[in-house]
């Protein structure tokens, strides 16, 4: 069985993290508009060439010499991001070259809260989210979480999960499994990427996920706009 094709390089300002053919990942404009998901189909040095998912439709055009952020997460469900430079760009992929780490000097954003709780999840075919699968949150920050459950789920899966946490109204979340690991008798853990949240959503989760490690109580509530507010 031939070994998937991986990189992992010393860059001038950190280790860039082991990037593997077939890996998804996201690239993001610096004020982290999605602009296109995709899988990794070739790596090699500082250089990575991302292909659209199988039946997704065309890419967004990007200016080549621009700089985009790629986000993503490692064999071990860590979250990277690197900043890159676009060599070609296409309808059907993005070549970036120059794969630098993005230092995130904001800690709170990348906040990961452990929890054991059961939430519900669900089939997005399932409209009415009349048939609930039952399992574990095991944490969750405001880029996604990881759950167990004991069915297996398949990477590139996208699920509806509903999470409720202490006395907080209950959330909702739109996400896709990028990493799936068995765990023994206790199921699989599946690493699970939320759809991107804005400014507001992230800045409120995030503020509510500080809270509940404090032992902070506070009402929250979702706005009309979409985010969750501490009353």
């Amino acid at each position: 069985v031939k070994e998937p094709e991986t990189a992992a390089v010393e860059s001038s300002v950190g280790t860039l993290p082991e990037l593997n053919v077939g890996m998804p990942v996201e690239v993001m404009e610096e004020s982290g508009h999605l602009l296109n998901a995709g899988l990794i189909t070739e790596c090699k040095d500082r250089e990575a060439t991302i292909g659209r998912k199988p039946g997704s439709l065309s890419f967004k055009i990007s200016e080549i010499g621009s700089t985009l952020f790629l986000r993503g997460c490692d064999n071990k469900m860590n979250q990277f991001y690197l900043r890159a430079r676009v060599a070609e760009s296409t309808r059907t992929m993005a070549k970036l070259v120059d794969l630098e780490p993005e230092i995130r000097d904001n800690k709170r954003r990348n906040f990961r809260l452990a929890v054991n709780v059961p939430i519900s999840i669900y089939y997005l075919n399932d409209e009415r989210m009349e048939r609930p699968e039952q399992c574990i949150l095991v944490d969750i920050s405001t880029e996604g979480c990881c759950i167990q459950s004991e069915y297996l789920h398949g990477e590139g899966e996208v699920l509806h999960l509903k999470i409720k946490l202490d006395e907080y109204v209950a959330m909702d979340f739109v996400g896709e499994v990028i990493r799936v690991n068995d765990c023994g008798p206790g199921g699989f853990r599946c690493g699970i990427l939320f759809a991107q949240l804005k400014k507001d959503e992230i800045e409120s989760l995030t503020k509510m996920l500080f809270n509940i490690q404090l032992g902070n109580r506070r009402e929250h509530s979702r706005a009309e706009q979409g985010y969750w507010t501490g009353k």
